[in-house]
């Protein structure tokens, strides 16, 4: 299993990957399994978590041989059949572990980070007993697949069983295929020896040849998968930005073929489920205390006068008896936040619209996350607008715990979302959601059942019925008690279990 993050480590999430690679490998076990997990290093994750050193590997990259070191890594939770390793190497050294590059060079640094971690993980592969299943995880790693078929030192990989999981089919890794620092030809010139592949290889939406990872994984793994069966659907069709509707982005042909091919297929995610897990209770009084603590930690290293405000405005809600919130717990990027600034029928935004709501009942709304500088000030700029909004823009997995679980209504908006995690904490918590019907969320969140969809076919559409069933559910909340149970009780006792979700890998990918 080769992938870019790993939460098994201390250090090695970012976004949803990270969950899947730390669950997936447990359940994979259960059932007989060995597994072995190959991440990057990134400079630390072999010095944040107990390690020693496995062995050095020499491979092709940029021309001549460079070598890595390879470190045996102890994870937070060891397994006995699972192996977790990290290339260490000077050039996929960095912290955070993904690089916010210029829009005029999209993907510079990381696709040479990955590329040089592809050919070391190749490299080791080489010596490694088979037969076993390739199991790589989204465009970082599928440019193994490019060097199992054209270039001679890993061609006898060929005859490995591939498998190819699309976790965020937006994010696709483009480069150059020649004529920049960071393209095939930089990385792999002998490759160019002979430049007839290229028209085969070449990404066919542009007129200028370019290599896509995504689309490489897509059509070259011997079995692909998308991590919802809603979101497999969804990607077969082409997007359209402008009416909201973000689906094969591009690469939707590939996938039409998959599917063609019987190669394609869309299984949930999981989510842990530990036994007798029991959310504990906590008052307003104690969360705005635990939200206060680690604000002021935060301040020790940062200083930023938003925090100085949170502190003083939380201080006026500490008293407040069993008020309505709202919660949201998400990545602040365009992905997840952008649907709260489009505007309705009304010509206000959605997130005005649903906090003017809440100042009539005197209910909060929490919401925790960080991300893009653009979306992070959107919602700076309206907790100072609405007093209401209580913005926390940092991460605290003890805040978080404690939104899933304290929360009255969780909000998840996303623009489209290949699967989902937060929505799966919240109902585990008994929290109802409104969620945008697209993707994971769709699989997940029944209407009027375990919790509240909403959907349309433009923005504004969107909007409307988004602000429309968020004030339905609220109302069901106010003065519905019986219903509302019922939907709070559902959304806890649904399960969408790693054990499930591992038995579809083996049954539909790896065998």
């Amino acid at each position: 299993m080769v992938a870019s993050e790993n939460d098994a480590l201390r250090g090695g999430k970012v976004g949803g990957i990270g969950d899947v690679i730390r669950n997936l490998p447990v359940s994979l076990e259960k059932y007989g399994w060995r597994v072995t997990v190959l991440t990057p290093s990134y400079g630390y994750l072999h010095n944040n978590n107990p390690s020693t050193l496995h062995s050095m590997i020499n491979f092709p990259f940029a021309g001549k041989i460079e070598q890595a070191e390879l470190w045996k890594v102890t994870p937070k939770v060891p397994y006995e059949h699972i192996r977790h390793l990290v290339v260490e190497h000077p050039a996929i050294r960095g912290n955070p572990i993904y690089v916010n590059d210029p829009p005029e060079s999209p993907f510079m640094h990381d696709a040479t980070k990955y590329a040089l971690f592809c050919s070391a993980v190749g490299q080791f592969l080489l010596k490694e007993p088979s037969p076993f299943v390739l199991h790589l995880h989204d465009w970082h790693t599928a440019t193994i697949l490019m060097l199992m078929e054209l270039h001679p030192r890993f061609s006898h990989l060929k005859s490995l069983h591939t498998v190819f999981t699309i976790h965020n089919l937006a994010i696709q890794g483009t480069r150059p295929m020649r004529g920049h620092a960071s393209s095939v030809q930089s990385w792999f010139p002998e490759l160019f020896e002979d430049s007839a592949w290229i028209s085969h290889w070449k990404d066919p939406r542009y007129q200028e040849p370019l290599y896509t990872p995504m689309a490489v994984g897509i059509q070259y793994a011997h079995k692909v998968n998308a991590v919802s069966p809603n979101y497999t659907e969804e990607i077969l069709q082409p997007s359209d930005h402008q009416q909201g509707w973000y689906r094969g982005e591009g690469l939707e042909s590939f996938l039409q073929q998959a599917k063609n091919e019987r190669r394609l297929f869309g299984i949930l995610n999981g989510c842990e489920y530990p036994n007798q897990y029991t959310s504990a209770y906590m008052s307003i009084m104690d969360l705005s205390e635990l939200i206060q603590s680690e604000l002021i930690r935060w301040r020790e290293r940062n200083q930023d006068s938003f925090i100085d405000e949170l502190i003083r405005r939380i201080d006026t809600v500490k008293h407040l008896q069993h008020p309505l919130m709202l919660t949201s717990i998400t990545r602040v990027v365009e992905q997840k936040v952008g649907l709260f600034f489009e505007k309705g029928s009304n010509g206000k935004t959605a997130l005005d619209q649903i906090l003017n709501m809440l100042a009539g009942l005197e209910g909060l709304y929490f919401f925790l996350g960080s991300g893009t500088p653009d979306y992070e000030k959107l919602l700076r700029e309206t907790s100072r607008k609405h007093k209401h909004l209580i913005f926390i823009s940092e991460y605290s997995e003890a805040i978080a715990n404690a939104l899933y679980a304290k929360g009255t209504l969780f909000l998840m908006p996303s623009l489209y979302e290949p699967c989902g995690i937060s929505q799966m904490l919240a109902m585990r918590d008994g929290q109802p959601c409104v969620v945008h019907s697209v993707g994971g969320l769709k699989d997940t969140v029944i209407d009027n059942v375990n919790g509240f969809t909403f959907s349309g076919n433009s923005f504004q559409q969107v909007v409307d019925d988004f602000v429309q069933v968020t004030q339905k559910a609220i109302r069901i909340f106010l003065e519905d008690k019986c219903t509302w149970e019922n939907i709070r009780m559902a959304a806890k006792k649904s399960r969408f279990t790693w054990e499930s979700s591992a038995r579809k890998y083996i049954d539909l990918l790896y065998t």
